[in-house]
């Protein structure tokens, strides 16, 4: 559902979160999308809670945003690869858990600090 609104709306999105006033005066209820945005993440936030616990939601939310951002720079590259890259941490970290016995919130973010290392590195490399 949060992803094929993201696809159907990314426009305005975009425009929301980049330039609030320029999307204003554009005739873009900025206020509703604003709405739409936190109540999204929220959602996301409560269902992630079940399976990684409160405290390390922002650590899910904020690594592969991280990430991304090392190695791409415009706002639809780093949505897109961080994206990609929250699910396959997640996946990995739920497998590695499986395989280890180890608690599963902390073995996905665990995974994500690695990514955000392999990023960091491979951006000092191209740097």
């Amino acid at each position: 559902m949060i992803v094929c609104f993201f696809l159907l709306f990314y426009h305005k999105i975009f425009a929301v979160t980049f330039d609030e006033t320029f999307s204003r005066a554009t005739g873009i209820p900025v206020d509703l999308y604003n709405l739409i945005i936190a109540i999204l993440i929220a959602v996301i936030i409560v269902l992630a809670m079940n399976l990684v616990g409160s405290l390390l939601i922002s650590a899910l939310v904020i690594f592969p945003a991280l990430s991304a951002m090392r190695l791409f720079h415009s706002f639809r590259t780093v949505t897109l690869f961080s994206a990609f890259l929250s699910v396959t941490c997640t996946l990995c970290g739920i497998l590695i858990s499986l395989l280890l016995s180890t608690p599963v919130g902390s073995t996905i973010v665990a995974v994500d600090v690695l990514a955000f290392g392999i990023c960091y590195g491979i951006e000092a490399l191209l740097a």
